[in-house]
């Protein structure tokens, strides 16, 4: 129940009061009126008995010597026109003010119910407002999150493209390196040199000239031996040429290219069909092991990587 509801209340309970007061004020007029009317008139004494005598009113407190009738019961009092109406009037004008009260409160009624309904209605759309800009919220975080996805994959897999790409021009390059190393000692193998002769050495044979026990050569002249030997222009061998360490009962001759670099060590070795006479693989694997233990001095001037040769003969022990 709010202010108005209060102050509506107690006017009703004033008016209620003022009405009774005017009422009873009403009603005391009236009668006192009445009143003063009826003690107009003469006064006649009926007397008390029907045998009494004399002239002289008996004294008070005598005692008659026969019963007294009862003096006749007041007629009753009509309201007169005037008090009728007076009351009538006030009785609807009661009437009129509860009937206005209760309207009163009624209306009052209905105005709080439609306030609370609009009330409801706003709170309703602020919440669906406060909803939809939640679902807003939420797709443009979902939308920043999907594109922040595909920018990273973008990126890794243009980081992947990019290391392929690279490991792809790093493979090439390896080959391409490897192929001029197959070339070089390809070359190394056709006899070509600086002089006019198809071999080196200072033998009168064919062949490069080396130890007949597998020595060290001067790698410089041409001859021909019966022994282990190396080819590799302007080098010279540290240490001793290393033997291949064998138990097969195979013989046969096994030429491995190697490729020396600058500082004299051999970086590659392989098995080339050009003067080998045996197709053991065994044999093939002792000849490249000991080829690629074997040392030459370190000459700066030369080739970042050089070509050159290493003979084993293998006989039965």
């Amino acid at each position: 129940m709010d202010e108005r509801d209060d102050k509506h209340r107690v006017a009703g309970i004033l008016g209620t009061l003022l009405f009774h007061v005017a009422l009873a004020a009403l009603l005391a007029f009236t009668f006192l009126e009445a009143s003063q009317e009826e003690e107009e008139g003469l006064l006649v004494n009926y007397g008390t008995s029907d045998s009494g005598s004399g002239e002289v009113e008996p004294a008070p407190g005598s005692t008659p010597t026969q019963a007294v009738a009862p003096p006749p019961p007041p007629a009753e009092t009509t309201p007169t026109p005037s008090q009728s109406s007076g009351q009538t009037a006030h009785t609807q004008d009661f009437e009129e003010a509860a009937a206005l009260q209760e309207a009163k409160r009624i209306a009052d009624a209905k105005a709080r119910a439609e306030a609370e309904a609009k009330a409801a209605e706003r709170a309703r759309q602020e919440a669906e407002a406060r909803a939809k800009a939640a679902e807003e919220e939420a797709r443009r975080a979902k939308e920043l999150a999907d594109a922040e996805a595909r920018r990273r994959a973008e990126a890794e897999a243009r980081a992947a493209a990019e290391a392929a790409e690279k490991a792809r021009l790093e493979a090439e390059e390896r080959a391409r390196k490897a192929a001029a190393a197959q070339s070089a000692i390809t070359k190394g193998f056709s006899g070509a040199g600086t002089g006019s002769n198809a071999s080196q050495g200072t033998g009168g044979g064919q062949g490069n000239q080396g130890s007949v026990t597998g020595g060290a050569g001067s790698g410089s002249g041409s001859g021909k031996g019966s022994g282990n030997s190396w080819s590799l222009e302007g080098r010279t061998i540290v240490g001793g040429l290393p033997k291949p360490v064998y138990n097969v009962q195979e013989e046969g001759t096994v030429v491995v290219a190697i490729a020396v670099d600058k500082y004299g060590a051999v970086k590659s070795a392989n098995v080339v069909m050009k003067g080998t006479t045996t197709s053991n693989r065994t044999l093939w694997n002792c000849a490249v092991q000991a080829a690629q233990k074997a040392k030459f001095n370190n000459d700066p001037s030369k080739p970042a990587i050089q070509s050159g040769t290493i003979t084993y003969h293998f006989r039965l022990n």
